[in-house]
């Protein structure tokens, strides 16, 4: 079976959608944010680019001054050992000390030819020897007569120098140093270190270094990384690169980014700015961006979810008010027709087939005491239904007090039929609603689903014509759907069809009426006949009067084919008179449905005013069962027919309700036996038979009797014998055409004459 009505909704119309949405949300934000941290990570990159463009210019200077007053340093130093050699007394602490003044040196040593220090402007250094790893040494057992180191650290006092050195012909040294610090002062007034101090003061710049393509440490803001060349193979690379390069890098200090950007003069590169930035500030700011775009993504869903969620709850009622029944909550008919179809739109290896269970006069609990009792048996109804589903049945409420059980699988009709006997069974015990007992009355009509089944609508057609089919068989509980069913409903829609066809004029030929006359067993002449109507239907032949009358009172047909009736029954008195028979009556049937309606008597009267001469002549049948509900009504019309000059035959007498008692305040003239009575005559034994004593007491009451169903001559025999006065029969004569009924009073009125 189809899954739920609200289930298939939730699945098909709401959670893809919010799926969709998750994903392309989701995608949209990863983009966003994506594209916020890449211009980050850009702008961090413009940031250096600003940097180094603004001092580019300038580091170019520095750099450029940087080299010249190098160079003028190792110059000065050069100079300087030069000239201490061709001083005759400096061996002197004294001397060195006022030599070191005038030439602006820090630190002025000299070494014997064995490396020791006889003099130095330091007295702490006097007696140090060299040691065979030291620079000095490396100098002393050189062919070199001059040397310039890079700025280093003294071995001793771990300060930063740059230290020179001299050698005399005896192979005594003279060392010179000069401290980093005073370069740097020196460099001070040439801007290189001012450019990378002011680079550093930044807020969001840690340390700066220039290094040139040596890979020396021109510059930092660190002054003891100044003179220290570049070891890392992977910085080194990045240094070579001659494009902006951004690293992650993770030192003891901390996490930094590290961006290298070169340093272009007249398209010549001068070396690098190395700068070292905090992780932190980016860090923080991606992380904002992330938390924003997380952010944004969980506000988006929310909206979104709510906003769906509102439409699912929205969609979940109304498709709850579109499909359920609001009393019962059962699937409502709506629902029933969709399932349906669905089961007729697909092959089934199971079986499948429909109850519809109807409650007989369900409406007169709501008509007795209100709609609001008759919804609580509805309830109960539906409770105790429930209570015994099985699994493969589904419950829907059709229309009203009916509902349709669909089963999907079952093994043959005789399973049906014993289903259908457990849901009999279920309400052959009250209801209870609040201290009263009500017993309700069901039917069950089942139909089986076949391949004659092409729509919902010819199936619960099926079964509601099952239904009504018990109509007619008022014993019948349960009844299973056959194809005759369908067939006597279309015969019925023909017949209804010819009957309207018949009252609006369009259509004579198939209705006629036949007389049968009646005999005064008296005079046995022909005083009347009984009009009986007789309908033919295309493809269907003659219809029974039964079954026509009954279909035409079913449809509420039966006054105006009445009037129809009595319109054809006055041309045929008309008939009678024209050729000489002014005294011939007939009699016409009416039916209770046509005596109650309100406008029964001035109907009448419109029709005798073309007929003026046949009112004498009319005769009105009507049957007991008419007066058993409405005996004062009736009576009370009957007068005024009576007052019209039409008389009243109570027709089928002594098998109805009557009383004799009352029967003599009836306004009619005649009453006809019924067949059941006559039939007796020749079954019977005389003395057992009552009929003379109806015909004697009718007498009594001043009213004529008329036998009708005479057959035999035995039964006329009794009939005159007890002073019966009219006879009807096959005995006299069957019905006859209109022109055949003058010819057999012709006939019989000139026998008569012969005789």
């Amino acid at each position: 079976m189809r899954r739920d009505k609200i289930k298939s909704i939730e699945i098909n119309y709401f959670l893809v959608p919010f799926s969709i949405i998750l994903f392309v949300t989701g995608i949209i934000t990863y983009m966003t944010v994506s594209v916020r941290v890449e211009e980050e990570y850009q702008e961090l990159k413009n940031t250096t680019l600003e940097i180094a463009k603004s001092y580019s210019s300038s580091l170019y200077q520095a750099n450029q001054s940087s080299e010249i007053i190098t160079e003028l340093l190792d110059e000065k130093i050069r100079l300087a050992s030069q000239a201490i050699m061709l001083i005759e007394d400096k061996e002197d602490n004294q001397a060195l000390q006022s030599i070191s003044e005038t030439f602006q040196i820090d630190q002025i040593n000299l070494f014997s030819p064995a490396g020791e220090i006889l003099y130095s402007t330091n007295e702490e250094q006097l007696g140090w020897k060299v040691y065979d790893d030291h620079p000095v040494n490396a100098f002393m057992t050189s062919g070199k007569t001059i040397l310039i180191e890079e700025v280093r650290r003294d071995t001793e006092d771990g300060r930063l120098y740059k230290f020179g050195y001299a050698k005399n012909p005896d192979g005594s040294v003279v060392q010179l140093g000069i401290l980093a610090e005073n370069i740097q002062a020196i460099l001070a007034d040439f801007e290189l270190s001012n450019l990378v101090n002011k680079i550093a003061d930044r807020d969001d710049v840690q340390d700066v270094f220039f290094i040139n393509n040596s890979y020396e440490i021109v510059s930092s803001n660190l002054n003891e990384m100044i003179g220290r060349n570049v070891e890392e193979s992977e910085l080194r690379t990045e240094l070579a690169e001659n494009r902006i390069e951004i690293n992650r890098v993770q030192l003891s200090s901390g996490n930094y980014y590290r961006i290298a950007v070169p340093i272009f003069s007249e398209n010549e590169k001068i070396g690098s700015l190395l700068l070292r930035w905090p992780t932190d500030k980016i860090v923080r700011a991606v992380t904002q961006i992330v938390l924003f775009g997380v952010g944004i993504f969980f506000i988006a869903i929310l909206i979104t979810g709510g906003i769906l969620f509102y439409a699912y709850r929205k969609s979940k009622a109304n498709i709850k008010i579109a499909y359920y029944d609001e009393l019962t909550g059962l699937p409502n008919s709506k629902y029933l027709m969709d399932h349906l179809e669905d089961i007729l739109g697909r092959t089934h290896k199971r079986k499948k087939a429909i109850f519809l269970l109807n409650f007989v006069r369900f409406d007169n609990f709501n008509m007795t005491y209100g709609y609001s009792y008759g919804n609580q048996i509805l309830k109960k109804i539906v409770a105790r239904i429930e209570r015994n589903l099985e699994a493969d049945e589904k419950i829907f409420r059709f229309d009203g007090d009916r509902f349709v059980i669909v089963f999907n699988d079952y093994q043959d009709q005789a399973a049906l039929d014993a289903r259908a006997d457990q849901l009999l069974k279920l309400f052959e015990e009250p209801v209870l609603i609040g201290l009263e007992k009500q017993y309700l009355e069901l039917q069950v009509a089942i139909v089986e689903l076949a391949r004659s089944h092409v729509s919902t609508d010819k199936l619960l057609q099926d079964a509601t014509l099952a239904i009504s089919h018990m109509k007619h068989h008022p014993t019948l509980k349960k009844i299973i759907f056959n194809d005759m069913m369908a067939d006597n409903l279309k015969r019925q829609d023909q017949i209804v069809k010819a009957l309207r066809k018949v009252i609006s004029g369009k259509e004579t030929a198939g209705f006629y009426l036949m007389f049968q006359p009646k005999l005064d067993l008296a005079t046995n002449t022909i005083v009347g006949f009984e009009a009986l109507a007789r309908l033919k239907v295309a493809g269907l032949g003659n219809v029974p009067p039964d079954e026509f009358i009954a279909i035409a009172e079913n449809e509420l047909l039966i006054f105006d084919l009445g009037m129809t009736i009595l319109q054809q029954a006055c041309q045929f008195i008309q008939k009678l008179q024209q050729i000489g028979y002014a005294n011939i009556s007939v009699a016409v049937n009416i039916s209770g449905h046509q005596l109650l309606r309100e406008d029964f008597i001035t109907k009448i009267k419109d029709c005798m005013c073309g007929h003026q001469d046949c009112k004498t002549l009319l005769e009105f049948e009507i049957t007991e069962s008419v007066l058993f509900d409405h005996y004062e009504q009736v009576n009370d019309i009957l007068g005024e027919v009576k007052k019209m000059g039409i008389k009243t035959s109570l027709d089928d007498f002594g098998t109805g309700f009557s009383s004799y008692s009352r029967l003599e305040e009836l306004q009619i003239e005649n009453v006809k036996i019924d067949k059941l009575f006559i039939d007796k005559i020749i079954e019977v034994d005389e003395k057992h038979l009552i009929l003379s004593d109806i015909i004697s007491m009718s007498h009594k009451m001043g009213l004529q009797v008329i036998a009708e169903g005479v057959e035999s001559e035995e039964q006329v025999v009794y009939l005159r014998k007890h002073h019966c006065d009219m006879i009807q029969g096959y005995h006299l004569s069957r019905p006859l055409f209109d022109d055949q009924a003058l010819d057999f009073l012709r006939g019989f009125n000139k026998d008569k004459e012969t005789n």
